[in-house]
């Protein structure tokens, strides 16, 4: 018997002492494992939802509303979504507004507690551009599962007549888009980086230690975590890349609101101006050291190829601009060493994401997206071979 299919209490228990996470996170990966012998997916019903989100609402809103519109919108990998129309007072004003809910499916490539993307939104509201958060349902209690309400924001992920693959991998955006967008993409990194994360607007996070490698720490335990619980086979390299983040794990400088999936595909934006409209999917967000998030921006398989051959990060532009504009507009340094630290944590976490994650939630048919997470699986074998050439290169200095 797989016991991570069918894990037992006392699998689920040894895990949790054996990796030592945040208090969210862990509930969020025990609550995981409770539920993954339960139901495979099943396409939901518009009518149903519509009946769970007037019942909610009738809860948050102390006035008259109206829902129109409701349907299942397309894409969102890790939640499933529909958008709706809300009529509704305002204060005294009665407003129309188009919004998103975001509901958790049974699991998902990507397991996190709500609080943490919710929280994470309504901190950075007005610093750079994200939807606004609304309502949350953490336990899933009115909608049979975790979920958030936002506003809808316009934009498009890829441009008109671009190429790329699903989920923003390898965009091409053409050379006149790639000036203004390269410059909001840098700036609003740079932006939220700079912040002093607030505890008090963000209870959901444990604050890593300046000064210590506490947070290094968490994050390599999460994601082993991770590993340990999702995998479908063993590979040794990870255990190899594993020992060798924990034993060179960085000194903390700046402690940093961290994206955790920052590239593109995961910003909206207006193919006209040029300007990015919003930033999305703030689930993997930590509080953390900034090159995470940089070493992930600048992956090479979120890269495309210019018209000259010049490799460029996310698509928008080459490494050693990326890095100069970065500097220049957060006033914070870009340490080459941790980078290189970074990119093998974040190809490492890559591969669980793909090998063990992806890959056990499609086997299992818990998602509207299981094709895309078998296809994601696949991904993970040229991930490995990149990780073992970076730690090849580690070990021999």
């Amino acid at each position: 018997m797989d016991v991570r299919q069918n894990p037992t209490p006392a699998f689920i228990e040894g895990v949790r002492r054996k990796y030592n996470v945040e208090r969210t996170v862990d509930s969020a990966l025990t609550r995981k494992m409770n539920l993954r012998g339960g139901p495979r997916y099943a396409p939901a019903d518009p009518a149903e939802f519509e009946a769970r989100l007037t019942a909610f609402l009738g809860e948050q809103l102390d006035q008259p509303f109206t829902i129109k519109n409701l349907k299942p919108l397309g894409g969102g990998a890790s939640k499933e979504q529909f958008v709706f129309e809300l009529d509704y007072f305002d204060g005294e004003s009665r407003v129309s507004e188009k919004m998103i809910a975001r509901r958790s499916p049974y699991e998902s490539a990507v397991e996190t507690n709500p609080q943490r993307e919710f929280q994470s939104v309504k901190a950075l509201a007005g610093l750079v551009p994200v939807p606004k958060a609304y309502w949350i349902d953490e336990e899933g209690q009115s909608f049979g599962r975790p979920t958030q309400i936002y506003s809808f924001v316009g934009g498009v992920q890829k441009p008109s007549g671009g190429s790329g693959n699903v989920s923003g991998i390898g965009t091409y955006f053409p050379a006149s888009l790639r000036p203004g967008l390269s410059a909001d993409f840098v700036d609003m990194l740079a932006a939220f980086h700079q912040l002093e994360p607030d505890p008090a607007t963000l209870p959901a996070f444990d604050m890593p230690k300046l000064g210590s490698n506490e947070g290094a720490l968490r994050t390599i335990s999460w994601w082993a975590r991770v590993w340990e619980e999702d995998r479908l086979e063993d590979v040794p390299l990870m255990a190899v890349a594993e020992n060798w983040l924990r034993a060179n794990a960085p000194i903390l400088d700046k402690v940093s609101i961290v994206h955790g999936d920052y590239r593109s595909g995961n910003f909206l934006f207006d193919e006209a101006q040029s300007k990015i409209t919003a930033i999305l999917d703030w689930e993997l967000s930590y509080l953390g050291d900034r090159h995470a998030d940089l070493a992930w921006a600048m992956f090479d398989s979120f890269a495309t190829d210019g018209e000259n051959g010049e490799r460029l990060m996310s698509g928008l532009l080459p490494k050693d601009a990326f890095i100069a504009r970065y500097e220049a507009a957060s006033g914070l340094p870009i340490d080459p060493k941790r980078l290189a630290y970074f990119n093998i944590l974040e190809l490492w976490k890559g591969v669980v994401l793909t090998a063990a994650s992806s890959a056990r939630v499609a086997n299992g048919l818990k998602t509207h997206q299981n094709i895309l997470l078998a296809w994601s699986a696949n991904l993970s074998f040229p991930l490995m071979e990149s990780l073992r050439r970076l730690l090849t290169v580690e070990f021999a200095r």
